[in-house]
């Protein structure tokens, strides 16, 4: 497992802004303890790579009441930093009665919601894991308390405590989620506890799964949240709360992508074709059910096959996918769009939509453009066969046989031959066509020489046997061998041979011919 990443570059607006916020909700007036500060803050920073560790979270936000720099690390490594920021009165409300709260970090801001809920994700660590589980004194303490419109609470501007142990109405805690320890104290809520007392990637002994927020609101009203942690008793060991990046929602749309299997949103009629993919909003994790209508130049039915809406992503599932078909009609009809488009109606009556499209284009038949014949007259060793491919859709390959090949193999040229190329595209389709080569090598035997040394007819020269795999003999009326050779060069001139006929076997590649010679003035 690799460490988590931590940075402490931004300050508190950017924290909130570049980061917290997901979609259906708007931010202002983001303070830090209290302040509106432009630097950034020592218990507060970004996180990512968690995806490599045990936390649950892949990215967000931290608050600490110590360094949030020193949150990286193995567990083996003890966090008890000093920020010296001071109490908070919310974090004095939850904590043990007459009890001080010391290194706060406090995040507030305004936001306005579009929907009529808000979701956020979260963990909790600290440092007192496992040794405070049970005291009174020492166990720090955080919140997430929101204020506004509806909301009667007993804390700062009637704010609620939203950061509860599932299915409760107590605060999560060190004494209210943790395994047993061996001081006596019995676990509580152990299901959401994490022993992180071996860890390698972040420094707290322990931390919780991963938890949700969450709250109902009333769509375009303006509320106030504010996410507290502070060290409670004094202001040794560390603890933390980290926020999942972009999971502060509210009744998110779903994105939507679009994809073909040639790699973009561009498929032609009659190809393979692609899908939508619809991914689950943040904040959901039950069956969630979202209707979509399509639009564009396309005509669903006619030019494309798809199922009805809505689309169901199943629990346990981050998305679904909807097959997409483009249908081959035959008409030239240029680029077509089919285009899916997710809504939903939020409590505003605002209908919020996100879309994504798929391209269809006219499909043009390949053909593979070569010459079809070759004929030769024996005089190459090899020849080269080209072709190039017209039509098709997406990346096309060439195949020469069973091998892919560019335009162009070389092939023999002393040997006739029947060569198979194949056209495939991303349709995929393919075409096929075949190229004869004739190397005009006829075998030709004489039946007669005439080794007189006056130039003509002075060598056993057999035609169309050049280059090619061969092997000669030759033998005299009595059986005596004269002649055994292979790869014949028609350089056999019956030196020192009586005239005569002479009997040849000759094999020219599987071929073998049997007969006579006649050997006419050697001797």
């Amino acid at each position: 497992m690799a460490q988590l990443n931590v940075s402490v570059a931004m300050n508190p607006q950017q924290l909130v802004e570049n980061v917290l916020l997901g979609g259906g909700v708007t931010a202002t007036n983001v303070t830090y303890n209290g302040a509106v500060v432009t630097a950034p803050q020592a218990g507060s920073g970004s996180f990512t790579n968690g995806n490599t560790t045990n936390l649950g979270l892949d990215a967000g936000i931290i608050l600490s009441s110590g360094l949030a720099s020193n949150i990286p690390g193995p567990a083996s490594y003890f966090g008890s930093d000093v920020l010296g920021t001071g109490s908070d009165p919310d974090l004095v409300a939850i904590t043990t009665p007459g009890n001080t709260i010391q290194d706060k970090s406090v995040l507030e801001f305004d936001f306005v919601p579009n929907g009529d809920s808000l979701k956020f994700s979260y963990v909790f660590g600290s440092e007192e894991y496992p040794s405070f589980n049970c005291s009174a004194n020492f166990n720090d303490v955080f919140g997430f308390f929101l204020s506004g419109p509806g909301i009667n609470g007993p804390y700062t501007n009637n704010a609620i405590n939203i950061a509860l142990v599932p299915g409760t109405t107590l605060p999560v805690s060190i004494a209210n989620i943790h395994g047993a320890d061996g001081f006596g104290c019995p676990a509580a809520n152990a299901q959401y506890y994490v022993n992180n007392a071996n860890g390698t990637t972040i420094s707290l002994n322990g931390f919780t799964t991963v938890l949700r927020a969450e709250a109902a609101v009333t769509c375009g009203q303006t509320y106030h949240i504010k996410l507290a942690i502070g060290d409670a008793g004094d202001e040794a060991y560390n603890s933390a709360v980290f926020l999942q990046a972009g999971s502060f929602a509210s009744n998110v749309l779903p994105p939507v992508t679009a994809a073909t299997f040639y790699g973009d949103a561009t498929t032609a009629e009659g190809c393979m074709g692609g899908h939508f993919t619809i991914f689950r909003p943040p904040g959901t994790d039950s069956t969630y059910t979202i209707g979509y209508f399509m639009t564009g130049t396309a005509t669903p039915g006619v030019d494309y096959t798809m199922p009805p809406s809505p689309a169901v992503i199943p629990a346990g599932q981050d998305s679904v996918l909807i097959p997409f078909a483009a249908i081959a009609d035959d008409q030239a009809e240029g680029i077509e769009t089919a285009i899916m488009n997710v809504f939903l109606v939020n409590q505003c009556g605002d209908t919020l939509v996100h879309s994504a499209m798929i391209a269809i284009i006219d499909y043009q038949p390949m053909e593979i453009h070569t010459e079809t014949s070759f004929l030769l007259q024996c005089d190459h060793d090899s020849i080269p066969l080209s072709a190039t491919v017209s039509g098709g859709f997406g990346p096309v390959s060439l195949a020469w046989g069973d091998t892919l090949h560019t335009g162009q193999v070389y092939v023999p040229g002393m040997a006739n031959g029947t060569y198979t190329i194949t056209a495939r595209d991303a349709c995929p389709r393919e075409v096929v066509a075949t190229i004869a080569v004739d190397a005009g090598c006829q075998v030709i035997i004489p039946n007669v020489i005439t080794p007189n040394g006056d130039g003509l007819n002075d060598k056993f020269v057999v035609k169309g046997i050049e280059g090619r795999d061969n092997h000669v003999q030759l033998w005299d009326r009595w059986g005596k061998e004269v002649l055994n050779t292979s790869n014949y060069q028609n350089n056999f001139n019956a030196k020192g041979l009586h005239d005569g006929v002479y009997f040849y076997m000759i094999r020219v590649l599987e071929k073998e011919y049997h007969g006579n010679l006649q050997i006419l003035g050697s001797k």
